[in-house]
């Protein structure tokens, strides 16, 4: 945890020297107008240091929904202003080699013009992006194909929640209203892959409370994530069994139609030093058919040997932002956000319902809740498809 204090901690400031030097600092401008520039760009770029003054911690602030909300606008300004002030350098890089020796220097004011084109940009790019990681997600459907699903599950329909991060970024009355939009969908099961609060039982309990109206003809199931642990978890398994949602530590249930049956396996989160598939694969009927929760989309092959053929997963938030969703897949074994078929294994990667406090920003990835459909493969079909799903 220390790596990761000290990392957010610098790498705002470290944003803001780049953003200076590459668009403040070309404009020429006099010396009290850069150093105006110069505290305006620190004072944004330090969101991280006002949590842990203001708020008392650099991960989980208790604040306002409001300044909260401001003080990752402004962060986000410096970081979309360092991004275009790089492509704008580069572009002028770019510009100058092809230009004659003798060619005019370039005309202050078009500089000063385009400069502040970028800052309105980087300002209105960081406000979309952060109420974009605080609105309610929308609904996506998808239909999943396996020949060997049991005919009683076709149809069979899963509300898949992920990273929902309830915080004093995301209170009671967000709660209510993914609450609201799964029971609309009348799911026979709800799933939910971790991350479910950020912060202590104390504080956020109000805030979690509304899970507790989540509706489902077979219930409510979950497994922890990375932030469980960081928010106390051994109070928080005792408050979500009091709500009606099944923490499936290392465990298995089954839900059964007549002869046949589904198993939902859910396992710990790695941060926890207790994740095992196996445990829980083990306590399996035979010939029943077997879906994973699991917070991060790794480790396929272990799962394929374990028998899964769907598994669940969250924690990527899609990647938040276009772009930086290909650094975040290199991360988790090439997934970000959707559907993979591999080793066997339908993956499909929720795109996260809420999003953490500390990066409240997403910028062409949408919240998500997902609507799986589950159907048995058509007998033309079968044998087209003899590994994963289909989406359709």
């Amino acid at each position: 945890m220390t790596f990761f204090r000290l990392f957010f901690l610098l790498v705002g400031p470290i944003c803001a020297a780049v953003a200076y030097r590459t668009v403040v600092r070309s404009l020429r401008l006099g010396r009290a107008w850069c150093h105006a520039f110069v505290i305006v760009l620190l004072l944004c770029s330090l969101k991280f240091t006002w949590f842990t003054l203001l708020g008392g911690h650099i991960f989980l602030p208790e604040l306002p929904v409001g300044v909260i909300y401001t003080l990752s606008v402004c962060y986000d300004f410096v970081l979309f202003l360092t991004v275009l002030g790089v492509v704008w350098a580069a572009v002028r890089f770019v510009i100058s080699r092809f230009r004659a020796a003798s060619a005019d220097a370039p005309d202050p004011a078009r500089r000063r013009m385009v400069a502040g084109a970028l800052a309105c940009v980087a300002a209105g790019a960081g406000a979309k992006a952060v109420h974009n990681g605080f609105r309610l997600p929308d609904i996506v459907e998808v239909t999943l194909e396996f020949p060997d699903l049991p005919s009683a599950f076709d149809g069979y329909r899963v509300a898949h929640l992920s990273d929902l991060h309830v915080s004093a970024a995301a209170r009671a009355d967000r709660t209510a209203g993914v609450v609201r939009l799964v029971n609309a969908q009348s799911p026979d099961l709800i799933a939910i892959t971790g991350d479910l609060v950020d912060g202590t039982a104390s504080r956020r309990l109000d805030d979690v409370a509304p899970l507790g109206k989540l509706r489902a003809a077979d219930g409510v199931v979950g497994c922890t994530g990375n932030h469980e642990y960081f928010s106390g978890w051994e109070a928080w398994r005792v408050i979500f069994r009091s709500l009606g949602i099944r923490m499936l530590e290392n465990e298995r249930v089954v839900v059964r139609r007549g002869e046949e049956s589904l198993a939902i396996i859910g396992i710990n989160d790695p941060v926890s030093h207790d994740s095992d598939i196996r445990i829980a694969s083990d306590m399996v009927p035979d010939g029943a058919f077997r879906i994973l929760l699991a917070h991060r989309p790794t480790h396929l092959a272990e799962h394929a040997e374990c028998g899964v053929r769907l598994q669940l997963s969250g924690h990527t938030h899609g990647g938040a932002v276009i772009g930086l969703d290909r650094l975040v897949a290199r991360a988790n074994e090439g997934h970000v956000r959707g559907l993979y078929n591999e080793q066997g294994v339908s993956l499909y990667v929720n795109s996260g319902t809420g999003q953490w406090a500390g990066f409240p920003t997403r910028l062409g990835v949408s919240p998500e809740i997902t609507i799986i459909t589950l159907r048995r493969t058509r007998r033309e079909l079968s044998e087209k498809t003899t590994t994963g799903g289909t989406q359709q």
